[in-house]
């Protein structure tokens, strides 16, 4: 209610002229800054009521369909690693040394802990506080007994018991967020619709498996510890992984995990070790045909010769699962034959583990056409991980290694190439200024994306919640804004004889200047609508059902792009062609492109929905697909009224805020310039006339007066030969003799006259002019305005000091609100048809880079044709001057930009630089898939990792000394 109110008493105060009177100005301003806080308080309170008592019942069926997804999930991540064939390997544990653990008091008991992979479930219950961490050192197999703990609890499980979730630890920075914070946004993430993390986070419902304590930067490690301490309730169950000496370490330096029992991994037997090996090995026919491997001598000939150093060197690596597993990859499943292990130059174990870890990649990739390109695209994106200090490999920040200007503003900056290579071609069609429009535009949107975007870092001592924090932000987005008005109003025109006020002037500067403006907008819608900032992949329902991807439907929604780029690009070059104001010329280009639009968008939503008839009636069975999570209070029309409410409110805010700036620095320059011009032309007589009628005489002879209304007029130097032309409705006009050819038609009647006449301007307007002619009669003006000196022109139609503050601070308040209000609402909307899924299984990369694509593209058609088609009506209806639809080309780039800064347009251009350099492939995530079928890569939720952190590190080492070699 608070935004329509708002609505119409700016439109309608604007219209009439209002705000030039500075204690309306005041008044509404005042208004506007109530109405700005009732939508900061809407937002708050719509953020805090999106959550609400949630029944048993409701708990019970979220967790069901949470552990349907983590089961789902992990089966086939077990089952990708081949940990189920034939078995997994037999990895034993014992107690830990007792100064590792927490008091025994403290855990209530002191347990048996001692167990193997099968009876880890069993060991878990054993301990009273229900906390256990397993250390054990690098390769010794925590992240597949994690994996096996939440299989085996998930078979288990009984009706409202917790769901066991593995979290990678990796990528949680405790400087920056709480634990449950961060475990909400990773449910919400990698089990798309999971919007309800948080309640079962607070109800105890996760067993969170927390994997990879060593794998948290080291300086962060102490902190992590200390914040699982203080957050996690007494009777919170979890597990814990960590490297064995990095625990050491950090309880030596710190504390432990309270409360938690201890248990550390053993290394393999050699005998459990060579068994396996064999079992797994392809067999080969021995001397007498009886079954053999090429494992059978090697062995052998370790346990003949037990002091053989690189005997025991393989002894000692074949302790640790990993290594295991990389001899079986290398040597089990190739033709290669594992005999060359006990050549001298292995008596090393290190030597060893850096040849088998150097030899399973190509292994791996040995059906492929070329394993060494595989292999120097794995070492490139695994020295990006090294640099980045993670160990998740995700698609939407690959970004971060792109170099400097292109990983802050690649989109843009291709976008801008583009642009200015179409505004140079159209330089003979459009003027040669269109290229400089166009830049300066370009500089605007990347000034107010990097400030939005990048304009506030947390910091380790004041962390998001801290509320000590300065919003950097909006404050230099604020500062920006003051500088451009200032710039405006130093350079533009105090004199406005088009009969309206314009913010642009002559010259180069204030164009430029209300150009970069004008991409600040449109960076402040894409901030309104959450594009800027680090691009995180969307977890909207679009693009989720099977017919998404068939080809039909592919070829359909890239016609939709197609078409959406055609109409953005159209939309952008007309925006910037002189002479687009023309309204008739706008009216027609508008209905044919709308009409084509909506005609294509019809079409297409015929197709689609044939197409999930059809879908339907082949599985009638199957759900449809975007099912959505049932509302929390169940009511659609409160769910639509929360979206739109936050995002109403969020773009008046940044829309109020913007427009009072830039509208107040400009209005005080423009106001400060004409007070100091003087009340007339400079060289002007002064005179007063008895009836307190003032004016001046210039060399040139013109009267330059003001009347004791304060209407403004200017007198002829001598006498005129005019037209007084009377309309068949009795409207009388004041023309000069040139123009009777035009008015004196056979309808209306036209009278000669000849002597000095006077052409009056009331008081606060630039148009309304009205001559008095030599008889003393007054009647409306038709040309006479035509045949002005430039400088009485100019002087004229000079706005004053209040007038011109008032149409300033008019002009940015109705821009501002204008923009931020139609941006809240295509935000609003976007948020409603976005809705969460309900979840059947965990997003992973690809199904997630192709929710975003979908997503994206849905948002920007939503942000383009809303802002135009709705700029446009409210143009139309309060009939604002023509100049106004230039207004048009923020959502003309809003549109594309909210696609090309989304997460997978941050891919696009990643692979556009990355590919076309040579560093990955083309088709980055088919490669990614595979190398994850054939068990390089290991994934968890919507990102990849690295089978083992010993495996990135040793093909990051060999990427940077092939690079080093390179460079020589």
């Amino acid at each position: 209610m608070a935004v329509i109110v708002t609505g119409v008493v700016f439109a309608v105060t604007a219209h009439g002229g209002g705000l030039s009177k500075p204690e309306t100005l005041t008044s509404v301003l005042g208004f506007g800054v109530s109405v700005t806080g009732l939508a900061i308080n809407a937002f708050r309170s719509s953020a805090a009521d999106g959550t609400g008592p949630t029944s048993t019942e409701r708990l019970d069926r979220y967790c069901d369909q949470l552990a349907v997804a983590v089961r789902e999930q992990w089966q086939a991540e077990w089952r990708l690693r081949r940990l189920q064939d034939p078995d997994p390997l037999q990895v034993s544990w014992t107690l830990a040394e007792p100064w590792l653990a927490d008091r025994w008091d403290n855990a209530d008991t002191r347990t048996v802990l001692d167990g193997r992979l099968e009876h880890i479930t069993t060991v878990f219950k054993r301990v009273p506080s229900r906390r256990l961490v397993i250390l054990g050192g690098p390769g010794s197999g925590k992240t597949v007994l994690a994996v096996r703990f939440t299989l085996d609890v998930l078979q288990d499980r009984q009706p409202g018991e917790p769901v066991p979730v593995i979290f990678s630890l990796s990528g949680w920075r405790p400087d920056r967020e709480s634990l449950r914070g961060w475990m909400t946004a990773f449910l919400a993430a990698t089990y798309p619709g999971a919007t309800w993390g948080g309640e079962l986070l607070a109800a105890d419902r996760v067993l969170p498996v927390l994997d990879g304590l060593d794998e948290i930067p080291e300086p962060l490690r102490a902190q992590a510890v200390h914040r699982l301490n203080a957050e996690l309730d007494p009777g919170s169950p979890i597990l814990l992984t960590c490297r064995t000496q990095v625990y050491a370490d950090e309880v030596e330096s710190g504390d432990v995990f309270t409360a938690a029992a201890v248990a550390e991994l053993q290394p393999l037997s050699f005998d459990d070790a060579g068994a396996y090996l064999v079992r797994t090995a392809r067999p080969v026919r021995g001397p007498e045909g009886q079954r053999t491997t090429r494992w059978d001598p090697v062995l052998a000939h370790i346990r003949d010769h037990p002091n053989d150093p690189p005997g025991r060197a393989l002894r000692q690596v074949l302790g640790t699962p990993l290594m295991v597993a990389m001899a079986r990859s290398v040597y089990g499943e190739t033709t290669a034959d594992p005999a060359e292990l006990l050549d001298p130059r292995f008596s090393d174990p290190a030597t060893l583990e850096q040849h088998l870890l150097e030899a399973f990649v190509p292994a791996a990739f040995r059906e492929t056409p070329d394993p060494d390109r595989a292999c120097r695209w794995l070492g490139f994106l695994a020295a990006h991980l090294e640099r980045q200090h993670t160990r998740d490999l995700a698609w939407w920040q690959l970004r971060l290694a792109l170099p400097s200007p292109l990983r802050a503003l690649g989109p843009i900056l291709f976008l801008g190439s583009l642009a200015m290579a179409i505004s140079l071609a159209g330089v003979k069609l459009a003027g040669p200024g269109l290229p400089g429009v166009t830049a300066a535009v370009v500089v605007g949107v990347s000034i107010g994306y990097l400030v939005l975007a990048h304009g506030w870092k947390p910091t380790a001592l004041h962390p998001p919640g801290d509320q000590r924090r300065i919003p950097r932000a909006p404050l230099l987005a604020l500062a920006i804004a003051a500088c451009l008005g200032v710039v405006v109003g130093s350079t533009g025109a105090l004199s406005f004889p088009n009969g309206s006020f314009q913010p642009t002037a002559d010259g180069w500067l204030n164009p430029a200047a209300m150009a970069v403006a004008t991409g600040l907008a449109t960076a402040m819608v894409l901030a309104v609508i959450g594009i800027t900032g680090a691009p995180l992949p969307s977890t909207g329902s679009f693009g989720r059902s099977r017919r998404a991807s068939s080809p039909l439907r592919r070829t359909l929604t890239t016609a939709a792009l197609l078409l959406f780029g055609c109409a953005a690009f159209l939309i952008t070059a007309l925006t910037l062609t002189p002479g687009f104001g023309n309204e008739n010329a706008f009216t027609r280009w508008a209905a044919t492109a709308l009409l084509i639009t909506f005609a294509v968008a019809t079409g297409l939503g015929v197709l689609s929905g044939l197409l999930g008839v059809r879908a339907r009636r082949a599985n009638p069975q199957a759900p449809a697909a975007g099912v959505r999570v049932p509302a929390q209070d169940g009511r659609p029309l409160r769910r639509v009224s929360r979206a739109l409410g936050r995002g109403v409110a969020a773009g008046l805010v940044a829309g109020f805020c913007l427009g009072v700036t830039f509208g107040l620095s400009e209005a005080t320059v423009l106001a400060i310039r004409a007070d100091r011009q003087g009340a007339y032309p400079v060289g002007a007589v002064p005179h007063t006339l008895p009836d307190g009628t003032h004016y001046a005489v210039t060399p040139n002879g013109w009267w330059h007066g003001r009347l004791p209304d304060g209407s403004k007029f200017v007198r002829t130097p001598g006498s005129v030969h005019g037209i007084i032309e009377q309309d068949p409705d009795g409207s009388l006009y004041a023309g000069t003799a040139a123009s009777a050819k035009d008015i004196c038609t056979g309808q209306t009647r036209c009278t000669a006259f000849y002597g000095p006449v006077e052409l009056r301007l009331p008081r606060g307007r630039y148009d309304g002019e009205q001559v008095k002619l030599p008889s003393g009669d007054i009647v409306d003006d038709y040309d006479f305005e035509n045949g002005l000196p430039s400088r009485t022109e100019r002087w004229l139609y000079a706005g004053s000091p209040g007038h011109l503050f008032g149409d300033a601070a008019t002009f940015g308040l109705w821009a501002g609100l204008a923009i931020g209000l139609l941006s809240g609402i295509a935000a609003g909307l976007h948020r409603w048809l976005i809705a969460p899924v309900d979840i059947t299984c965990s997003l992973g990369p690809l199904a997630s880079l192709r929710s975003d694509r979908t997503t994206a593209a849905v948002r920007s058609v939503i942000v383009f044709y809303f802002g135009i088609i709705a700029t446009a009506f409210l143009v139309t209806l309060l009939k604002l001057p023509t100049s106004t639809y230039g207004a048009l080309i923020i959502w003309g780039l809003a549109g594309p930009l909210a696609l090309a800064l989304s997460a997978w347009g941050w891919l696009l251009t990643a692979r556009l630089w990355l590919c076309g350099t040579g560093r990955l492939p083309w088709r980055l995530m088919t490669f990614l898939d595979e190398a994850h079928t054939r068990g390089v890569l290991r994934q968890a939720g919507a990102v990849y990792q690295f089978r083992h952190a010993r495996l990135q590190e040793q093909l990051a080492t060999a990427s940077n000394h092939q690079q080093s070699r390179e460079l020589e």
